[in-house]
């Protein structure tokens, strides 16, 4: 279905126009492509008709400045960190599975209870790929011991959770 284009008329300020004229959009050349793109894509947003691909490609997009300014920091300074490399990977992931498909439809429980369960394990990958990083008392970090400072809370819940497990199979 084709829309019948119609003409708009704006004042935007100057540093506007330069960004606009700077932004990498997929397909989208000139100033109005790139106006039309960037009204598409926060109609599918507001729409809640983004799918999850998009959504993660968008979140990234995002991050893009942070994680350049990042990346500078860690060059510069000859640093690292294994840590925010895995939040910068598994947020956008994260978030996009809240995004994508807002819609819910005539089942809302079972929607939900998948949404749950994808929630879960992509929070569970994140956790499980922070503590990868405790398995030495250094972690690949900018502070070695950032992870090493955190674990003693999370040892202490799991014994507790294999405790009540062993408890409950007891039982």
């Amino acid at each position: 279905m084709s829309s019948q284009m119609q003409t708009l008329s704006v004042r935007v300020p100057a540093e506007d126009i330069e960004w606009l004229a700077s932004l990498e959009a997929q397909g989208a050349v000139t100033p109005s492509d790139k106006l039309r793109a960037l009204i598409a894509q926060m109609r599918r947003q507001h729409q809640g008709t983004m799918d999850y691909a998009t959504c993660v490609a968008w979140l990234r997009d995002l991050m893009t400045p942070f994680v350049v300014a990042l990346r500078e920091v860690e060059h510069r300074q000859k640093i690292h960190s294994d840590a925010l490399d895995a939040v910068i990977e598994w947020v956008p992931q994260i978030a996009a599975t809240l995004l994508a498909g807002q819609r819910f439809g005539a089942d809302n429980v079972a929607a939900v209870t998948e949404l749950e369960d994808a929630l879960i394990q992509r929070c569970f990958q994140l956790t499980t790929t922070l503590l990868r990083l405790g398995i030495t008392p250094h972690a690949e970090c900018y502070d070695p011991s950032a992870i090493e400072r955190r674990l003693a809370r999370v040892i202490e819940l799991t014994d507790l959770i294999s405790a009540d497990r062993k408890q409950r199979k007891g039982v």
